[in-house]
């Protein structure tokens, strides 16, 4: 009250002051941060292990199929079996059965094996690598071919290039890291069932592509393979529509001579003698006419046959049948030692039972090409 003036109220206590508490005015330590926890590492993703199991099942029918077409080449009269995926036209042939054999092991290995050390993994990796570089060659000599007027196929995908499109979808699974060790049964089960598949589909797709496909060329001869004659004398349609075909063939100069071959059937008609009539009406002169009375089967009609090709050319042979009938003539003229050209015959009227006869030729193919392959 003696007219000094107040301390203000904003004057900091002195640190050490006396009355000054302890704390004030000591100097503040910064705040520590407490470390971030860190953050978990993503689980990582596992592999399923069905696409790794179909993979597999499409290798151990390549593989056997493979090695079956090894024995084929290594054969006294060589057999190329797998002519009917992948050729390797550049590669001589006592090498293309080496490399068929070391292709078959990797693939049936894969498929039983997929874990790999890592020279097996490389090794692997570098056939089925090569069987898709081959696949992808004999597509594009597909459609050289077709664009160069050789072949006429009904189906415009070459079925190499299917091939490639599976074998690269086998590399694929096997370069990738195993599936994890689990569900083991499921795995063979899918293995088994997938190889099984190919069993069947694959001589489906053979008379997809190889026998709906015409390679008609210059010939020496048309072989005609029999079909039935009905009670009354007249031919069938496949009959009919077979010798349509040929006598085709003779008028556009393709072949100097048509072979008709046939048995008698129930009916109590000789095939063969009716063929040769109706070649003889179409104009074709009775001396361009062998006639094989003994053809009873797709074996005896080749057998019979080969006497009267001529050896110094080469093809000198067109097959004529329906289409799903030329894949086993082509695997039955092949284990005799030839190689014919095969030329669909033409439809004039749907055949009814064509679904049937397409899936009696399943079972029918396997045995002419194990029959081809080891003779």
């Amino acid at each position: 009250m003696n007219g000094a003036p107040a301390e203000p109220d904003s004057v900091p206590p002195v640190l050490g002051a006396p009355g000054a508490s302890p704390l004030e005015g000591a100097p503040v330590a910064p705040l520590e941060r407490t470390p971030a926890a860190p953050r978990a590492a993503p689980a990582p993703r596992t592999r399923h292990w069905l696409p790794a199991a179909v993979a597999r099942g499409l290798a151990l029918f390549a593989g056997v199929f493979a090695l079956l077409s090894a024995v084929g080449a290594a054969r006294v009269e060589p057999v190329d079996g797998y002519g009917w995926w992948v050729v390797a036209y550049f590669v001589p042939r006592f090498v293309s059965g080496a490399l068929l054999a070391a292709v078959g092991v990797v693939f049936v290995a894969y498929a039983v094996a997929p874990r790999m050390a890592a020279w097996r993994r490389w090794l692997t990796l570098a056939l089925f690598a090569f069987f898709v570089a081959v696949a992808v060659y004999n597509a594009v000599a597909f459609y050289v071919q077709w664009r160069g007027g050789r072949i006429a196929p009904s189906v415009p995908l070459s079925s190499s290039l299917v091939a490639a499109g599976l074998l690269a979808f086998v590399t694929w699974a096997a370069a990738r890291a195993p599936a994890p060790r689990c569900r083991r049964w499921a795995a063979a089960a899918v293995i088994a069932a997938v190889a099984a598949v190919c069993v069947m589909v694959f001589p489906l797709a053979q008379i997809l592509f190889f026998g709906t496909t015409d390679y008609r060329r210059h010939a020496t001869i048309a072989v005609v393979f029999g079909a039935q004659v009905h009670e009354n004398g007249a031919p069938s349609t496949s009959l009919r529509d077979r010798m349509t075909t040929a006598e085709q063939l003779y008028k556009d100069h393709l072949v100097r001579q048509i072979l008709v071959s046939g048995g008698v059937g129930d009916s109590g008609y000789n095939e063969a003698l009716v063929m040769r009539d109706m070649a003889v009406k179409a104009g074709v002169p009775r001396d361009r006419i062998i006639v094989d009375s003994s053809g009873v089967s797709t074996e005896a009609t080749v057998r019979n046959s080969i006497p009267f090709f001529d050896f110094d050319v080469s093809p000198g042979v067109l097959a004529v049948s329906q289409f799903y009938h030329l894949p086993r003539i082509k695997l039955a003229y092949a284990r005799a030692g030839w190689d014919v050209l095969t030329v669909p015959a033409t439809t004039s009227t749907p055949i009814k039972e064509t679904p049937r006869l397409v899936l009696r030729e399943i079972p029918a193919y396997w045995v002419y090409y194990v029959r081809a392959m080891v003779g």
